[in-house]
């Protein structure tokens, strides 16, 4: 097919459009830069433009068979909220309309569980759970679920559209500076705490292969979770630190701690230059249980979940520094796999 994909050089499009060409796709990128280096030598054509500007999205969709829109802002920072609206609510409108008008046969919308809600308190929430953050100060969450509003408007007008939501996601290519941080932190036994919350986890493995298989799998006008493992982050770390090493996090931080310690970087941050990488919205988010069933991914989209170990086995090692990376790999020469562990069982599979 042919296949338009924005946002090509972040996380996902990155192993996207690869996957893409693999299988056999002629792949067009839309962004703004003027070309894409990691795509140099890939048969890929690259229409350098604005998701702000419609009639350009419309015309590079001329001819496209399938469009995936994973261009957006991720941004816990209380100042973002006009630029993540713009990013992810306006910028969805846009490419929404230029599909439409273009006449695409299906549309990819790349989301967000963080724009689902939380699931009441002991319970693993659905694609139907109703959102229920609103008034919170969650900027980012409200303008992911305020773009799934906006995408979901166009298939009521006949576009055929396909939402998919995946968890906090590991693999190859992630540059997301906290993601470094954790897995630094805990090599250096510099972690003696953590949340008392969790999430669900994804592998960028299987968001891509479900992205591929919703070019002609699932429902269109539904929404889809593509969630690899549901996991405290107490028993995240567990599982990370015996893969490198180290001691786990022991203590579990209290929710008001956790929250002041957020808004303090978050205000203070800034007077040094720096970005913070803990704000109170990651805090407050943090100190829940935010689990998700993958199930209708599973039916509909042939969804398969690697196990969490599994996937921190392969990918440590673009997560840790170099002297980290050196102790990570003198711990796997000097020990061997335990053959009943969750990675081993599924290797064997």
């Amino acid at each position: 097919m042919k296949v338009l994909v924005t946002g090509a050089s972040g996380f996902f499009g990155a192993s996207l459009v690869p996957a893409l060409v693999n299988v056999g796709h002629e792949v067009t990128t839309f962004g703004r830069s003027k070309n894409i280096p990691a795509f140099a030598q890939l048969p890929v054509h690259h229409v350098s433009g604005d998701i702000a500007d419609v009639k350009a999205m419309e015309s590079a969709m001329q001819g496209i068979d399938v469009v995936f829109h994973m261009a957006g802002l991720v941004s816990y920072r209380k100042c973002d909220y006009d630029k993540l609206y713009e990013a992810n609510v306006v910028g969805s409108r846009n490419v929404m309309e230029a599909a439409l008008a273009a006449k695409v046969k299906r549309v990819v919308h790349l989301s967000s569980i963080a724009g689902m809600g939380i699931p009441p308190e002991g319970e693993i929430g659905t694609e139907e759970l109703p959102y229920n953050l609103e008034g919170r100060g969650l900027h980012y969450c409200d303008t992911k679920h305020l773009s799934e509003v906006e995408v979901l408007k166009f298939a009521k007008r006949g576009l055929a559209i396909i939402v998919l939501s995946p968890g906090i996601t590991f693999g190859e290519g992630d540059t997301h500076p906290h993601h470094h941080t954790i897995f630094n932190s805990m090599a250096r036994g510099g972690i003696i705490g953590c949340p008392k919350g969790g999430v669900t986890f994804s592998d960028i493995r299987d968001v891509v292969q479900a992205c591929v298989n919703a070019m002609t799998m699932g429902r269109p006008g539904e929404c889809y979770v593509v969630g690899s493992a549901n996991m405290t982050f107490k028993n995240a770390a567990i599982a990370l630190s015996k893969l490198i090493g180290c001691k786990p996090p022991t203590y579990a931080i209290p929710g008001p701690i956790s929250e002041l310690a957020g808004t303090i970087c978050e205000a203070v941050s800034p007077i040094f230059g720096v970005v913070p990488r803990l704000t109170w919205q990651v805090t407050w988010l943090s100190q829940r249980n935010i689990f998700f069933s993958s199930d209708k991914a599973i039916r509909e989209l042939g969804l398969e979940q690697t196990p969490f170990e599994e996937t921190i086995h392969r990918t440590a090692s673009q997560y840790l520094s170099p002297a980290n990376l050196k102790h990570l790999q003198h711990l796997q020469t000097s020990t061997s796999p335990d053959p009943s562990s969750p990675a081993e069982l599924a290797r064997k599979k």
